[in-house]
């Protein structure tokens, strides 16, 4: 019976690891962040993630800059996003290049059925902005991580219930 038993855990541990689904990354929210609401969604992918806040500028929760010196400012690029962002990039890049790991997910990928993995997501930036932020603000990050090296910026948001969006 003991035999049964392991055999019905083996099952059991094969199932769950065939619906594991690896790609439900979960994005962490300041609590004073209020993501602004969208019908249309898509999933997001790994990426870079700058967060603006009605108090502060953040890339992957490390404070770049508060938001009353971008707001105020009148240049576009944002000197310590620009750096932090550039560095960061550069790192993934050279990751990206030695190719190592893009091999490693394209078997994954191949054995899931998914698509490959892209080579330029590296490049990949994702933007959540407080509702309330002002655009120009938004404009002047969007400006900044652009000019860093980014290719792709997607923005976080909140998928706004299917009745409330008709």
């Amino acid at each position: 019976s003991l035999t049964a038993m392991v055999d019905m855990f083996t099952v059991l541990v094969i199932f769950l690891l065939q619906n594991y689904n690896s790609t439900g990354q979960i994005l962490y929210i300041p609590k004073e962040v209020v993501l602004p609401k969208a019908s249309m969604v898509k999933e997001l992918k790994p990426a870079y993630v700058v967060t603006i806040s009605s108090k502060e500028i953040l890339v992957d929760k490390q404070q770049v800059a508060t938001f009353d010196e971008v707001k105020d400012q009148q240049e576009w690029m944002i000197k310590n996003l620009f750096d932090v962002l550039k560095a960061g990039l550069d790192q993934k890049r050279a990751a990206a290049e030695a190719g190592l790991k893009n091999k490693f997910q394209d078997v994954v990928n191949n054995a899931r059925g998914q698509e490959e993995a892209d080579p330029n997501a590296w490049r990949k930036i994702t933007i959540q902005s407080d509702k309330d932020v002002d655009f120009l603000t938004v404009k002047k990050v969007m400006f900044t991580v652009v000019e860093a090296g980014a290719g792709e910026i997607n923005f976080a948001v909140m998928k706004r219930p299917a009745e409330a969006a008709q």
